[in-house]
Formats: C-alpha cells, sequence, structure tokens
C-alpha cells in the first residue's frame, strides 16, 4: 500500500520504491511489477480502518499494491474527466458520475456478488441512474432535527416523541422563540443538500430522471416551492436565522447550535460526538425531519458517498473486489465506532453501538432519506442554489423565483 501526499515529489517517489519492494516480498514472487490498483478518496478517509482494509486486501491479493491517492471532493469529477490514466476506484457520488459519463456501468458484477436488498434504499439510489447500477455504496447518513431538549423544558414545550408536521414545527418554533433568552428556534444553511432534507420531507424532488437519462427538473413543483418557502416564512417571522451568506456551510449552522443561538438545526450523526465533547453538560437530542405541510410525507436527504470506477480503467474487477471488501461488515462497524460513518448495509446495525438514543432516529430516517440528485446536473444545480439563497437570504418570493430558476435550468441543460 501506498498513500500519495500531494506537494512532496522526493517523498512520495520514496514511498512508491518501498512500496513496490515491499509488495514484491509480500507475494513471494521475483515479478518486480505487480498489478496496481489506483484508489482516490477524500482527504479525510486515509484512517486506521481504511488503511487496515487495504492492507489486508494486499494479504489475500499478494500480485496487487494498492496506491491510495487523496484529493478534496470537490472537484473530483473534474480532475479525471478526459484523464488518460483515470484511477480505478474514485470516492464520489455514482449517479453523478454516470451522469456526466464517467463511470463504468457494473451491473454484472452486483448480480454476481452482491444483494440489492441488504442496503438501505438511499444508498442503494447513490450508485444507481437511469435504472442501472455504476458503483458501491460506502457509508451513509441522514438528516435529522437535532435540539436542545433543556431549551424545550425551559420554554415548557413536550420534547417531539414522533415527527411534527410543518405547521407543528412552526408552532413549536414560536412557543421557543417567545420563551426569552434572545435566540432563534431554527438556524438554516442555503447548500441545497440540507435544503433539500425539507424538500424530501415535504414530499418532492429536485429532479426525477427517466431510464433515458434525460432530466425532468421540477425547481418549480408545488412539493419544492412549499417546503422553500416554508422555510423562507420561518425566517421572516423571526422564528429561524437565515443563511449568513451566500455560501453558508454546516459548521457556520453548527456553531449557532453550539453556542445555544438556537434551539434546533439539522444535522446528521457526524455532529453528535463533537456536541457531547464541547458541551459535556448539555441535553442534546435528536428527532426525524418533520412531516411536510400535511404531516403525510415521511424524507429526508440521504448523505455518505459511493465508490466507482472510471472510464477508462482496466481494473474493472479488482477494482470491485476492493470496493466491496471495503464496504464489508468488519470495516463498516469500525469505521462507525471510530468515526462515526454510518454502514450502508442494515444488518450491521444489530451491533449494541448503535443502541445509542440519537443514532436510533437517525437509522429509523435512513429507511425514508434520498440522495439529492441535482449533482448530476451541475449547471442547473449552480442555478438552484442561487434561487434558495434568493428566497431565504434576500426574502425573494418563493414561487417566482424558483419558476425563474425552473425556466433558466431547461433552456441550459436542454430539457425538453
Amino acid at each position: 500500500m501506498i498513500v500519495n501526499r500531494p506537494r512532496r515529489g522526493a517523498a512520495r517517489a520514496a514511498l512508491v520504491v518501498v512500496g513496490v519492494l515491499v509488495a514484491a516480498a509480500c507475494s513471494g514472487s521475483s515479478d518486480p511489477t505487480p498489478t496496481t490498483l489506483r484508489v482516490m478518496m477524500t482527504d479525510d478517509w486515509a484512517t486506521p480502518p481504511v488503511l487496515d482494509a487495504v492492507r489486508d486486501f494486499e494479504r489475500a491479493h499478494p500480485h496487487v499494491r494498492v496506491v491510495m491517492d487523496k484529493a478534496p471532493i470537490k472537484g473530483m469529477l473534474d480532475s479525471i474527466k478526459g484523464s488518460s490514466t483515470p484511477p480505478d476506484v474514485v470516492q464520489g457520488h455514482a449517479f453523478a458520475a454516470a451522469a456526466q459519463g464517467v463511470a463504468q456501468p457494473l451491473d454484472d458484477l452486483w448480480d454476481k456478488h452482491l444483494k440489492a436488498d441488504e442496503f438501505f434504499p438511499g444508498p442503494l439510489d447513490d450508485v444507481t441512474f437511469a435504472g442501472r447500477r455504476y458503483g458501491v455504496p460506502l457509508d451513509t447518513n441522514a438528516l435529522v432535527l437535532l435540539y436542545n431538549a433543556d431549551h424545550f423544558r425551559a420554554a415548557g414545550i413536550p420534547l417531539p416523541d414522533r415527527p411534527m408536521s410543518f405547521p407543528e414545527l412552526e408552532q413549536v418554533a414560536r412557543g421557543l422563540a417567545a420563551s426569552g433568552g434572545g435566540r432563534a428556534a431554527l438556524a438554516l444553511g442555503t447548500s441545497t443538500w440540507q435544503t433539500f432534507g425539507w424538500v424530501g420531507a415535504n414530499g418532492g424532488d429536485y429532479v426525477r430522471i427517466g431510464s433515458d437519462a434525460r432530466p425532468d427538473f421540477q425547481f418549480d413543483s408545488p412539493e419544492v416551492v412549499g417546503a422553500i418557502g416554508f422555510l423562507a416564512g420561518l425566517v421572516e417571522q423571526g422564528l429561524a436565522l437565515p443563511p449568513r451568506a451566500a455560501d453558508t456551510h454546516s459548521s457556520d449552522v453548527f456553531a449557532l447550535f453550539e453556542s445555544g443561538a438556537t434551539s434546533m438545526y439539522t444535522s446528521g450523526s457526524w455532529d453528535i460526538a463533537k456536541l457531547r465533547k464541547s458541551q459535556p453538560g448539555v441535553d442534546y437530542r435528536a428527532a426525524p425531519m418533520p412531516t411536510g405541510m400535511t404531516g403525510a410525507t415521511e424524507g429526508s436527504a440521504v448523505g455518505g458517498s459511493s465508490l466507482f470506477v472510471p472510464k477508462g480503467s482496466s481494473q474493472r474487477k479488482v477494482a470491485f473486489e476492493f470496493m466491496t471488501h471495503l464496504i464489508s461488515d468488519r470495516y463498516a462497524l469500525r469505521l462507525a465506532q471510530e468515526q462515526g460513518r454510518l454502514p450502508v448495509r442494515s444488518r450491521v446495525y444489530g451491533d449494541r453501538f448503535f443502541q445509542d438514543p440519537i443514532l436510533q432516529v437517525v437509522v429509523d430516517q435512513l429507511r425514508t432519506a434520498r440522495p439529492e440528485r441535482i449533482d448530476s446536473f451541475p449547471d442547473a444545480g449552480k442555478l438552484l442554489a442561487v434561487a434558495i439563497d434568493q428566497v431565504l437570504r434576500e426574502q425573494r418570493d418563493a414561487e417566482a423565483t424558483l419558476q425563474e430558476a425552473q425556466a433558466k435550468a431547461e433552456l441550459t441543460v436542454g430539457n425538453p
């Protein structure tokens, strides 16, 4: 195994030489040129569980040397488009890679080696485009409503023991804001993914993709307009803090919640450990995403990532073996325990580690959470992001703004 680090030419060359020698020694063969499997993952995945999985894979495949490359998630697809020597395994969203013509279909290998009913529906959707599978789910998560139970008690509001509808959440927000302390009930981010948690909870979708792979944008649908308009209404009433800027990140929303400036925000299990460490005396809890305007829909945004094999890679089968090895139960459990990355197979959740009350809420939400597929069409996604910002931060009319974004998306991407 080799882990490449950017901008360290000499060190990298030395690592390559050492890696070749070690691989040859481990294989017990005099062949100096073992098969090289290039794996590109994001910076934060070069961790003990992953590195141990790589070593075990190399031991089980003595003629394979794994070279780990690290890269930021943004621009990952652009970095491999048109490459004459692409990596063999890439982390990202397989459906987006397929939509942009970068990923190889893997249906034949799925049929032989994996069972779709073992996976949560959201992670399975993350590797599916136009009815075909283009990757293997790696990890997952789901957007839920995290809240400060102490604030609820101080306001005399019962702790939510079931999903609230949007109108019920608005009533709770009024009670929290009226209880004093100068805090808002809710903090909002501005990303299309964070907003999709509310859109999915209202039964909507940004885009629907048919078997012909053509997009049917839904920006101006009643479900999307209703969800984003609902959030804008909370901001207008002073019940929610709007995004601070056009590029407001989840870390900004987390900071507001952690400081006690808000009582609720939407996030996933990755923030649980940080909250408990920074504020050990605060009673933080989780509730499912609200169930839309009518209270009849259960949904959310699924998080996590997947792995895919780029077009141009000649190591398709061994790449698939590596991907399935990395998501085996042993490493899936370690990634959850050591890094908070949730498994994509439901059977792993039988371990007592997942008995944590907040994790149980997240796991229940995984059954209805879906991926935000606008990443498949980046130009349309940029238009949508601008529209969401205009509605939430600039308080423009939701219906008119989203209709305008819809029209531009159809022209730009060629939607019929």
